[in-house]
């Protein structure tokens, strides 16, 4: 695969890694949504061991690659082992491992993995309940930044956590990238709360949609066990 064809997908998938902004600040008289948003925002990773699976590629083309990756987590550092692999060689190698080396960076320099959910990245609108009994808060963009996106949250109100994100980047991460369509999915595992997929949709120009996806399934957390499917307890 051609560099200026690959690095999009890469641009991609470091969109859904990280954006800077300032955390919010619980307060003694924050609504529970306002303390759900802050603990999203300001609470320590935890410690864990996950095995992931990475994919990226051109839709309906030869262009596609996957990982299937050991994890670790400890303090500032993360740690990773490549256990079986397959497709295009070149996403493989130069988009694959390159999202896991840069989050290894971004870990190691205290970087935020996601866009922080306050008012200085979005404007927040009540948008109902959804069949689920999910609260959906809709998310419009309050400035055009890197990771922010038009679209909306969820979350039970009595686990008290965000479950999902989802919605369109209002900053394209590459020329060679619009239209670019992503989905964070969070589930409860133990004491934390903790990423367990995310999927990014683009149109690549000259070339049509592109495709990253990363799934967890967390073996332990905080030096306790976790069920190998805990990414399917999560709420949809």
């Amino acid at each position: 695969m051609p560099r200026s064809c690959a690095l999009p997908i890469v641009a991609i998938s470091l969109a859904l890694l990280c954006s800077p902004g300032q955390n919010a600040a619980a307060g003694s008289t924050a609504s529970p949504f306002e303390r759900i948003l802050a603990g999203f925002d300001t609470t320590a990773p935890a410690a864990y061991r996950a095995f992931r699976r990475l994919e990226a590629g051109i839709i309906g083309s030869s262009r596609h690659g996957w990982l299937e990756v050991w994890t670790e987590l400890n303090s500032n550092e993360m740690t990773f082992e490549v256990a079986d692999e397959g497709g295009h060689e070149y996403v493989r190698n130069k988009i694959l491992r390159k999202v896991l080396a840069n989050e290894q960076q971004l870990i190691a320099r205290r970087v935020p993995l996601h866009a922080p959910l306050v008012a200085q990245n979005y404007n927040f609108g009540d948008g109902g309940t959804t069949d689920a009994g999910l609260q959906r808060v809709i998310l419009k963009a309050a400035r055009k930044s890197h990771g922010v996106v038009n679209g909306a949250l969820f979350f039970a109100p009595d686990a008290g956590y965000v479950s999902r994100i989802e919605g369109r980047l209002v900053k394209s991460p590459s020329f060679w990238v619009s239209d670019v369509d992503v989905t964070w999915t969070f589930a409860r595992i133990g004491d934390h709360v903790l990423p367990v997929e995310m999927t990014s949709f683009g149109r690549v120009k000259m070339l049509g949609r592109s495709q990253f996806k990363m799934i967890y399934e967390y073996v332990s957390v905080d030096g306790r066990g976790a069920p190998l499917n805990a990414r399917l307890r999560h709420q949809r």
